[in-house]
């Protein structure tokens, strides 16, 4: 049995966890390239123009597959307390079964983990207790930060305000990243908080109902008074990061903390986020002055 998991989307977050725990089962897993033009372009070919970059950018990885018995495509519903991810991502491995000549396994999610990987496993293997120790082997994997991160005072901040998603992606935020470290910033993003903070429900957090979006709005308002700046990088036709981005940036500006926002789709340039990180950190600096 050889199984694809394509390097996207939820990869970014649960990826090192699959394949942990597919290599315990004993389950071959292929992994997609990592994304580059050519990906991309295929996924845009393959796709409604309707749907955010993060989607295109996976179906061009799953047409990538050759010579693969199944496709590793999980629907994820919601996560806790019925918060749901985005309408598009639900319906994405409906998506993938009319453009892969590969079955998709797609086993919904509602809150736990646990049981939809066992059941898969058992699926597999026929192996209660192999599946059980192989789900155990690969947990350590889902762990978030137990403490969020110390703030030097000597050191210049910015916090990045991403999905996973859309921040570890190569082709995407990954440039970012290297701009601020190598402009001598230090870098704090969503990842870096324990999931306590990520999901808690105080103030307008306790009415956003998708759970990536109460993601975002916890860190920004945790990083809000620690950091020196604030970038939040969203898809282009992300309706649920267009609302939360909004309401951001108000709230940044009434606190005077710098705020930009980066939108990407399939025709941004390296070029012009340069330029907009470059003015945005002269900003910066002249107010550290």
């Amino acid at each position: 049995m050889k199984i694809g998991i394509p390097r996207a989307l939820f990869y970014y977050r649960y990826g090192r966890f699959w394949e942990v725990f597919f290599k315990n089962l004993g389950v071959e897993i292929l992994l997609s390239p990592i994304t580059n033009k050519e990906i991309l372009e295929d996924g845009v070919k393959n796709v409604s123009s309707e749907v955010c970059l993060p989607i295109k950018i996976l179906i061009g990885h799953i047409r990538t597959f050759r010579n693969v018995d199944r496709i590793f495509l999980p629907r994820f519903l919601f996560l806790r307390e019925k918060l749901f991810a985005c309408p598009k991502m639900i319906g994405v491995p409906d998506v993938a079964r009319f453009i892969s000549p590969f079955p998709i396994d797609s086993p919904k999610i509602k809150n736990n983990l646990f049981l939809v990987h066992f059941f898969y496993g058992i699926r597999l293997t026929k192996n209660p207790w192999k599946t059980f120790f192989s789900y155990l082997k690969a947990r350590p994997y889902l762990k978030s930060p137990s403490l969020p991160p110390e703030f030097p005072p000597d050191r210049k901040k910015i916090g990045i305000i991403s999905h996973f998603y859309n921040l570890k992606e190569e082709y995407l935020g990954r440039e970012v990243v290297r701009f601020f470290t190598q402009n001598g910033f230090f870098i704090y993003t969503k990842d870096d908080l324990p999931i306590s903070i990520l999901t808690r429900k105080e103030g307008f957090a306790k009415n956003i109902r998708w759970i990536f979006e109460r993601e975002l709005y916890n860190a920004f308002q945790f990083y809000l008074d620690k950091v020196d700046g604030l970038v939040f990088i969203f898809s282009f036709g992300c309706g649920p990061d267009s609302l939360i981005g909004e309401i951001m940036e108000r709230e940044a500006k009434e606190r005077r903390v710098p705020f930009l926002k980066l939108v990407i789709d399939e025709h941004t340039g390296k070029a012009g986020i340069i330029t907009r990180l470059e003015a945005f950190t002269d900003m910066i600096r002249r107010r550290l002055v």
